[in-house]
Formats: C-alpha cells, structure tokens, sequence
C-alpha cells in the first residue's frame, strides 16, 4: 500500500518538470508573388537554459491542402542543448530549437521536417532557419546534398503564442488520477 501511494506521488511531481506550450508559425517569402507555409511547434524549456530557448518535440507544416510535413524528431529523440544533427538523408543540419525572445528566433540549423520515410518514393526534407538579420529567414526542401528543389531565402518566421503554457500535462493528471483510485479500491478490498 505504501509503495503504490509512493509511486503515484513520484509519478505525480515527476510530471510537474515540464511546461508544455504549442505555438503556430508561419514562413514568408517575397519570392514568385509570395510563398506562404504555416503549421504549428509542440515545444518544452530547453533544459538548463535561461534565455527562454524551447526545444519543438512535434509538429507539422502544410506546404499546400495536400501536402503536410511532420517535424523530424531523430526517431523521438530530443536534441539537447546546442546539438546540431544531421538530416536522415543527409541534406540539412537541424537542431529544433526556438527562441521567442531573440532575434532570429531559429539557429542556422533551424527546424527540419520530413514527408514520407526516407528512402522511399516521395521522400523530402525541409528545413526552416535563420540567417543574421531580424527578417531573414530560409526555407529549403530537397531530397539530399545539394539536391533541392525548392529554394526560398530572404523570409519571415512568425510565430503565435500559446494561449498559456499547461503547468502539469493532462495525460500526468489522468494516470495520476487513474493510480490515485487503485490505491483506494485496493484499500477497500483489503
């Protein structure tokens, strides 16, 4: 009985570690009369970071009606820190950081996504990433080194703020709950 409350209550501050904020963004570039991608960033605090870095952990990006991009997660792994990463192709750098408070808000690797799996018929990358300036920004889309097919430079990255960021995440809450009322129905069955 002592353990199974100890568990729910370590369970319990254990989710309390991570805020949890989705933001929307938009890409703009000037070119061909103006190029317009959008999508949104699932993010958390950059461990140990003070200047309000967020590292994105999900997301995605419509490109046209049909055609949605998933942000590249390294197969769910979460850079960290200043890490950069290579693009499963090869194409791009990437390190999935976002940083609100500066200007640019997205490194020189920037944020990569993929449509499709790699290797298959389909398969491209793309990469969002600043530059030096406040409104220069880049969008790229290729399928390896050197291969692009889509080149916009010279853009803006908005983003929107979350309505609020959610202190403790929902799903804690239910298997907090959930564990919460084991204990009870054990303590009524004994």
């Amino acid at each position: 009985m002592k353990r199974i409350t100890l568990l729910v209550f370590v369970l319990f501050f254990m989710s309390l570690g991570h805020a949890f904020a989705d933001y929307s963004f938009s890409y703009t570039s000037p070119d061909n009369g103006g190029f317009v991608v959008s999508g949104t960033l699932q993010t958390i605090p950059e461990a140990g970071a003070s200047d309000g870095t967020l590292i994105a952990i999900g997301g995605s990006l419509s490109i046209s009606p049909s055609v949605t991009a998933q942000l590249y997660t390294g197969n769910g792994s979460i850079p960290i820190g200043t890490t950069q990463f290579t693009s499963p192709a090869g194409a791009f750098w990437y390190d999935n950081r976002l940083n609100p408070n500066s200007t640019p808000m997205l490194t020189n690797p920037g944020l990569l996504f993929t449509i499709g799996q790699n290797g298959q018929p389909g398969y491209e990358e793309i990469n969002i990433f600043g530059n030096s300036g406040p409104n220069d920004y880049s969008f790229y889309e290729g399928t390896g080194p050197g291969n692009y097919s889509i080149i916009h430079n010279d853009g803006t990255f908005t983003i929107k703020d979350p309505p609020s960021a959610v202190p403790i995440p929902p799903a804690a809450l239910l298997l907090g709950a959930g564990l919460f009322g084991l204990v009870v129905v054990r303590k009524k069955l004994k």
